[in-house]
């Protein structure tokens, strides 16, 4: 298994990519000036990466069941 340091720095790294992503076209939106098509795209790709962040989370709420269930 891995320490718990690596652990933390694996799952901040990994729920910080999509967010960025996120924040990003968010940002990208409220400057406007995009085309219709331009932003119908920066809606599924903020889309996408806010069910990445939800698979991510799922994922570790089930990971740390299996921890918690070897433990005891």
């Amino acid at each position: 298994m891995m320490p718990e340091s690596q652990l933390i720095s694996s799952l901040d790294h990994e729920l910080r990519t999509p967010l960025a992503a996120i924040q990003g076209f968010v940002a990208l939106l409220q400057e406007g000036g995009g085309s219709a098509s331009e932003e119908r795209e920066y809606l599924l790709l903020i889309a996408r990466s806010a069910q990445r962040l939800q698979t991510l989370l799922d994922q570790h709420r089930v990971f740390l069941r299996q921890i918690r269930t070897e433990v005891d």
